[in-house]
């Protein structure tokens, strides 16, 4: 297997180095139901020539919880992770959900999130914007942001119970009677009210493509993530 078939650089300011990994290759434990051994092998393949002691990652739950990574394996449960110095990679496993990345420019600190949309009803980009601000005086004018693929308007399609909240509401779109919900624009409406203004956002629906784990295409397959560290 050649690894860099099923990895995607992504185009980041300097201070770090920022990639995708891709189907088929399943980088997640807990779904896609891979071997320990063949997880590994494919988060080795991503990673190389780090170690994979390097890799740090989390038991991601759907909260807004952040935990700052100061050595790789397995932080906790949470949904984002604050890296602060070099030689620990971050991952985030996605299959739909939103993999966010925040990186301080100046103070050289980045935050990889994982941003379903209960993470985003949470307040996890608040959440993790405030963490960076009162541990590194992180300001919003040195930030850039990235948002990978993830399900998007086009096949997101949820019942109106979900729409109590007054921020999904404002993704909330009806098409031939059905509704659906875009999480890029709730994304987009909470950089706003950051004064997040330096983002990128990829245009790819994991839905509408076979190049990345979709869960709601397939309940039972393997998840890709976002991988970033300093430089």
């Amino acid at each position: 297997m050649n690894s860099h078939s099923f990895l995607e650089p992504l185009a980041t300011p300097s201070g770090i180095q920022a990639f995708l990994s891709r189907a088929p290759l399943n980088i997640a434990f807990h779904a896609g139901g891979d071997s320990k051994e063949n997880v590994e092998s494919h988060r080795s393949l991503c990673i190389a020539p780090f170690p994979l002691s390097s890799l740090a990652y989390l038991n991601q739950v759907h909260s807004k919880e952040i935990l700052k990574a100061q050595r790789g394996g397995l932080l906790g449960d949470g949904d984002g992770i604050l890296i602060a110095q070099k030689n620990i990679i971050g991952l985030i496993m996605v299959a739909d959900c939103n993999p966010i990345l925040l990186f301080d420019t100046k103070h050289k600190v980045l935050a990889l999130l994982h941003g379903g949309r209960v993470g985003l009803q949470k307040g996890i980009i608040p959440n993790a914007l405030e963490q960076m601000q009162q541990e590194f005086n992180t300001q919003t004018s040195d930030l850039f942001a990235y948002v990978g693929p993830s399900i998007r308007a086009c096949c997101y399609e949820v019942g109106e119970e979900v729409l109590k909240d007054s921020l999904l509401k404002k993704g909330k779109i009806v098409r031939e009677g059905k509704i659906y919900l875009d999480l890029i624009a709730i994304i987009k409406s909470q950089f706003k009210a950051t004064n997040i203004t330096n983002y990128d956002i990829s245009p790819h629906c994991t839905c509408c493509t076979s190049a990345y784990f979709s869960y709601r295409k397939n309940p039972q397959c393997g998840r890709f993530g976002l991988f970033a560290y300093l430089t």
